[in-house]
């Protein structure tokens, strides 16, 4: 299946403005259609990247889509249910190992990122072990590191950024502000991040266009992953 469900968006559009139990039980049918598609749809996406990255080998795509249903034990935003659908195929094709992938988000702007469809590669969240070990790989290989920001397709998609949940002010520890590429080292995740027009959501285009977009992260990616193997 090479498409989403054609209720997809005005689902989320409803749910939105009904995020209860109520609402959702009643029309449970219609997200039941929508997440069986949509678990289709990424399928068709893993057997697409497996060429690409051979990591993606042993990904079954139920277990890469996202549950609908927040965790709000810890939240003020007491919210049930999430305003959009997502899917994270890892790298390291484990996903109780935290690695670089490749993530697609679509509904309503949700969790800090923009527009109906968002979707990218790389790393979010790595932990401090593998934070370093990027860092040390980019210090070692920076001609390298800097030559994938600088192809073309990644600069089509990503510019010349990531998305991050902190950037440094003052290199990390270990490293000096001397040095030319030093703001390489400065961002807390390595993590790309597109926003798709929200007209090619819901057409034929939308599968040839989330290729096009993640193999633009194939080789961040396979630099990132080489960089935290063996790392725990």
């Amino acid at each position: 299946m090479n498409t989403i469900h054609p209720d997809t968006l005005q689902f989320f559009n409803e749910l939105h403005q009904n995020n209860n139990r109520d609402w959702f039980n009643e029309h449970k049918s219609r997200w039941i259609e929508i997440q069986s598609q949509f678990i289709e749809f990424t399928q068709a996406l893993i057997d697409a990247m497996m060429p690409l990255d051979p990591g993606l080998r042993n990904l079954e795509a139920k277990r890469c889509v996202y549950r609908i249903y927040r965790d709000v034990r810890f939240s003020h935003d007491k919210r049930p249910y999430k305003t959009h659908i997502a899917c994270f195929l890892y790298s390291g094709g484990d996903r109780t190992q935290a690695s670089p992938g490749y993530y697609l988000q679509m509904g309503q702007e949700d969790y800090g990122l923009t527009g109906g469809c968002s979707l990218g590669g790389g790393f979010f969240m790595p932990s401090s072990k593998q934070l370093a070990a990027i860092r040390q790989e980019i210090f070692y290989c920076t001609d390298e590191f800097k030559a994938i920001m600088a192809s073309p397709g990644y600069k089509k998609y990503f510019g010349s950024t990531f998305y991050t949940s902190k950037h440094l002010t003052r290199p990390p520890k270990g490293y000096s502000a001397d040095w030319p590429d030093v703001e390489l080292l400065k961002w807390n995740d390595y993590c790309t991040m597109y926003t798709m027009p929200q007209q090619l959501i819901l057409t034929d285009q939308l599968f040839d266009e989330v290729i096009k977009v993640w193999t633009a992260s194939v080789p961040l990616n396979r630099f990132l992953q080489r960089a935290i193997e063996g790392v725990q």
